[in-house]
């Protein structure tokens, strides 16, 4: 079976790439051909090519909220993005075209123009404002998509409250649960995120993004400091657009205002995503309107106790207290009352942690892969000659 799939990023850090390099992992030892389609090419290019997937660029039409030129410009932009898609589909003989985040458009018309099954993936926010909007972007998602996944329910809302659940299946992001298995903390990896002996390591994940709200995290850092000094405090993510590195400027100004300079580091963006999880003594996700929270998951699978934001899909993940804890959306206290009741009492913090890695189960890349082969078989057919093998296999994303 050969899939183009569309993918409206080419940057270090990109959730809708973590998840679909990890899904193809699992996806193409089954016999699938991924072809991925990227806007430029960048540090993603590579890890898809690992796998055994091929990459393609070609102009995409990212979906904008703003009144600029490009906004103003962007049916041109679709049309020609279209035209090329349907170009490469009809050159690489596509049987399915599956478009990895709905902030692309084009998959739908080139699909339908050349009577292509099209899976549209729901990876956005759960902000669905302005209404007006968003009915006439369901609208434009369901009619032009044979199926869409959602990555939570509390993405899948936004169709149902429009009276569009026909075509929608939840679809939890696909974690390796190998990699992400529970183990040791490595020194050398707590001692690069600030820690040394002794010194609880609480600590987040993510692109440093407004979104993320990591005011929030560093206020409460504070606020955990001030009660418990020896805590150290780690985030880790890059910022990479403008608007990603005035933020960054931003924090910098509050951790020194803060006074938590020497106990606070910002240490990038890594690769080693697993190693930092089994790292940290607590997980804590700041971040505001999250339609998954791939890292609240990763948690969870290294069997990490975590705080995470009561908003969006995360407490969905953590089932309110079962996997994890839950704070209002923007309030540091909570957030460090939440972590010191974890910190305090390690004994409940491990059973939390033993807990979460039990639940993360849902997450599993082998059965999240049989659901997604089953669908495109569902909707294009069997293909003739597709490896089949006794014991699922998952490549390394």
């Amino acid at each position: 079976m050969r899939v183009l799939y569309l993918n409206p990023f080419s940057q270090e850090v990109s959730g809708p790439d973590e998840s679909l390099r990890t899904l193809l992992g699992a996806l193409i030892p089954r016999g699938l051909e991924a072809h991925v389609v990227l806007p430029a090419p960048g540090p993603q290019v590579s890890r898809y090519e690992a796998l055994g997937a091929r990459v393609h660029f070609a102009p995409l039409a990212l979906l904008r909220r703003d009144l600029s030129y490009a906004a103003a410009a962007y049916p041109m932009r679709l049309a020609r993005s279209a035209v090329a898609i349907g170009a490469l589909a009809r050159r690489i003989r596509a049987d399915l075209i599956h478009t990895n985040m709905e902030v692309l458009l084009e998959g739908g018309l080139a699909a339908r123009a050349l009577g292509l099954p099209h899976v549209v993936h729901y990876r956005g926010n759960t902000i669905d404002r302005p209404k007006w909007a968003f009915d006439l972007l369901v609208t434009a998602w369901t009619r032009s998509a044979d199926h869409i996944f959602c990555i939570s329910k509390a993405t899948a809302e936004i169709f149902r409250r429009r009276g569009h659940q026909r075509q929608v299946e939840v679809l939890y992001n696909p974690i390796d649960l190998n990699r992400f298995r529970p183990g040791p903390a490595s020194a050398e990896v707590r001692a690069a995120l600030g820690a040394g002996p002794g010194q609880p390591l609480v600590g987040t994940v993510g692109r440093i993004h407004p979104r993320k709200d990591l005011e929030t995290f560093v206020r409460a850092a504070a606020r955990i400091a001030a009660g418990s000094p020896e805590v150290r405090f780690a985030v880790i993510g890059a910022a990479e657009a403008p608007v990603e590195e005035t933020y960054r400027a931003r924090l910098d100004a509050l951790v020194r205002q803060l006074g938590l300079e020497g106990r606070l580091v910002f240490a990038g963006a890594r690769r080693d995503v697993p190693d930092v999880m089994r790292a940290l003594d607590l997980f804590v996700l700041t971040s505001r309107h999250e339609g998954f929270g791939r890292v609240v998951a990763e948690a969870m699978a290294a069997a990490r106790p975590s705080v995470v934001t009561d908003e969006g899909a995360p407490p969905e993940l953590v089932e309110r207290g079962t996997y994890g804890l839950c704070a209002p959306a923007n309030d540091d206290g909570a957030f460090a009352a939440q972590a010191l009741t974890l910190l305090r009492d390690p004994r409940a913090a491990s059973q939390l942690g033993a807990r979460a890695a039990e639940g993360a189960r849902r997450f599993d890349v082998v059965s999240v892969a049989e659901r997604v082969w089953a669908r495109y078989v569902a909707l294009v057919g069997d293909p003739a000659g597709v490896k089949r093998t006794s014991e699922p296999t998952v490549r390394a994303p």
